[in-house]
């Protein structure tokens, strides 16, 4: 019996950490596809005018993603490859097309003999554009403009496409940068290369098992790419915080003579325990402030600190005392320097109780570099993601400032205005004139370069408006007329039903007539062979 227990106590810490660690490293192979499932950045936020305004637009319209085609060379070339390629983006239809070689008010689409601009409208989903339309859109231009043409496209399908490929990019760099940096503050804290390798790995551990959580999670909420910097950054601060914390503890305890065993239930006992707190109270607090949150991007960061939270309490209060269990006083391999005298604390240690035995001093000496670097920050100018947040060389920063060098800015992402009736249909002569005049106020504007609506309509139509008005002028003869019109375009249907019968009789006869034909060939072509048998019997009998 006490050889079962002691196996069975031998197997816990294998338990306790394959318990932790399996799942999380399921959850990392699965976050190896988070960047495939981002969404862009969405700045709607409920209640306000421009989400109703975008819930109009799509109630009515469906999803919108716009974008600006610009052909630059000259004006030959425009006019020879601008109406091909109109007619060869018009062949999908997921999207709308505007060129200067459109009927109605597109004189603004052809600012200069040099210059013509597309406007297209894919009616997709902002996500499905930035990952599918802008490459395809991107080949369909290499494909059918040639030089002396150039054609350069931005939307805010490729300007998001930017900006996270930018921020992942980031991010990367970002970790690479951190790694090193935390190892070395490591190693200064624990003078042992195992001990300092242990919360960076966990740290990492946090991040990748994090992404995995944002994967799960992707077909119930929106995935931005901001969640997955957040995601790395604060699942890498708290993993390497927690199991700092939890490693010195149990180092500690190995210095006053504990077994490894003792020590770790000691650590999971205090250090365990302080943790659990303080990361039940982080969570909770930021799942509460979840449901404040006025749009999907603060919601974002906060799922992503919800997300590694748990997994970095879970990994460092867990699976990390079962593996120091494991190691006992292995964790001090790999020195550096000599380790101080049994029950002598390190530097740190000794600063922290120093720290802790005049607490207004040391908050006052760590407050006051705080403020110091946080000063820079009242003078933030904050404003929404765009062209301005991408470095020079990004080749969507330079499409988007290229247009708005050639044509001005706001093409590639202009302002939509949604009209929708209450009753009735929006083509009445009193509403189509009512939007006509909106449309010529809001041209007026300054700084607005072109209107594209239903003025066009407006006008087109209005010959129409005084036709009912004449032929009730007309007196008797009017209505008249209209009542033998009615007869006659009857009489006309009916010829024409009877000319389509006409036809099809005249259809099945000539089949007829076809097979009467096949079967009169059939029957020359025995009559033939039976001749020529007769004629050889004939000579036989001569014979």
């Amino acid at each position: 019996m006490g050889g079962i227990l002691a196996e069975g106590r031998s197997r816990g810490p294998f338990v306790g950490l394959a318990a932790v660690l399996v799942p999380c490293l399921v959850l990392g192979v699965l976050g190896l596809g988070v960047e495939g499932r981002l969404e862009p950045t969405s700045l709607k936020v409920a209640g306000t005018a421009s989400a109703r305004g975008q819930a109009l637009a799509e109630e009515h319209f469906g999803a919108s993603s716009p974008f600006a085609v610009l052909l630059r060379g000259p004006g030959a070339a425009i006019e020879r490859q601008g109406p091909g390629l109109v007619r060869a983006l018009r062949r999908d239809p997921a999207v709308t097309v505007v060129s200067p070689w459109d009927r109605g008010a597109v004189a603004a689409l052809r600012p200069g003999p040099r210059r013509a601009i597309v406007l297209l409208d894919y009616h997709l989903p902002l996500g499905v554009a930035m990952r599918r339309t802008v490459p395809a859109l991107e080949r369909t231009l290499r494909a059918r403009v040639h030089p002396p043409l150039e054609a350069i496209q931005s939307g805010y399908a490729s300007v998001s496409r930017a900006l996270q490929s930018e921020s992942l990019k980031a991010t990367e760099r970002a970790e690479l940068i951190a790694a090193p940096l935390l190892l070395i503050v490591l190693l200064l804290v624990f003078r042992s290369v195992l001990a300092a390798a242990i919360p960076l790995a966990f740290g990492a551990l946090t991040v990748f098992a994090g992404r995995g959580v944002l994967v799960l999670l992707d077909s119930a909420m929106t995935v931005e790419a901001l969640s997955v910097v957040v995601c790395t950054m604060m699942g890498l601060a708290l993993g390497v915080d927690y199991s700092l914390f939890i490693v010195s503890r149990f180092r500690e305890e190995l210095e006053r003579g504990a077994s490894p065993r003792q020590a770790a239930l000691a650590t999971r006992r205090t250090a365990g325990r302080a943790t659990l707190f303080a990361g039940a109270t982080l969570f909770t607090s930021i799942f509460l402030s979840a449901f404040l949150q006025p749009g999907s991007l603060l919601l974002s960061l906060a799922t992503a600190l919800v997300v590694v939270t748990p997994i970095s309490v879970a990994i460092a209060s867990l699976a990390l005392p079962a593996l120091l269990e494991l190691l006992g006083e292995r964790i001090n391999a790999g020195a550096i320097g000599r380790r101080g005298r049994a029950g002598r604390r390190p530097g740190v240690a000794a600063a922290a109780g120093a720290a802790l035995r005049r607490p207004a001093a040391a908050a006052a000496l760590i407050a006051a570099p705080l403020v110091l670097l946080a000063a820079p920050a009242l003078a933030f100018n904050t404003g929404a993601p765009g062209v301005g947040e991408l470095p020079g060389s990004s080749p969507a920063r330079r499409s988007a400032e290229a247009i708005d060098r050639a044509v001005g800015p706001g093409w590639e992402a202009p302002f939509e205005i949604v009209v929708a009736a209450r009753r009735g249909p929006i083509t009445t002569p009193r509403r189509l004139a009512l939007l006509a005049r909106a449309q010529r106020r809001i041209a007026a504007q300054p700084g607005v370069r072109a209107v594209i609506g239903p003025a066009p309509i407006e006008s087109a139509v209005r010959p129409l408006r005084g036709l009912g008005g004449r032929l009730a002028a007309g007196g008797r003869d009017g209505p008249a007329q209209l009542s033998r019109l009615g007869p006659g375009l009857r009489r006309a249907a009916g010829a024409v039903e009877r000319l389509r019968g006409g036809l099809s009789r005249a259809t099945a006869g000539s089949g007829l007539l076809a097979a009467g034909s096949a079967r009169a060939g059939a029957g020359a072509g025995l009559l033939a062979a039976g001749l020529d048998r007769a004629a050889a019997g004939g000579e036989r009998a001569s014979d």
